[in-house]
């Protein structure tokens, strides 16, 4: 299953804590149910993706590893 995304953020490159700061200062720019793609490089970003989801209480649809890459898709929840 393919996962549409409304908007891609790319981190590729930045450490902790940029890749969540953009997630979080782009997601303020979708609407509720609408899905925002991260690709990122820093290896923490998929144990930090999942603590800031649950903390927020966004949707983690999927983490997958392509490469050095790490690409998560997140639903925006409010």
């Amino acid at each position: 299953m393919r996962i549409k995304a409304k908007l891609v953020v790319d981190a590729r490159g930045m450490m902790c804590p940029y890749p969540i700061m953009l997630l979080s200062l782009n997601l303020k720019s979708i609407s509720p149910g609408e899905v925002i793609e991260v690709r990122a490089t820093d290896p923490a970003f998929e144990i930090d993706i999942v603590s800031w989801a649950n903390s927020t209480g966004h949707e983690i649809l999927g983490v997958n590893k392509e490469g050095d890459e790490i690409v998560a898709y997140v639903k925006r929840v409010k």
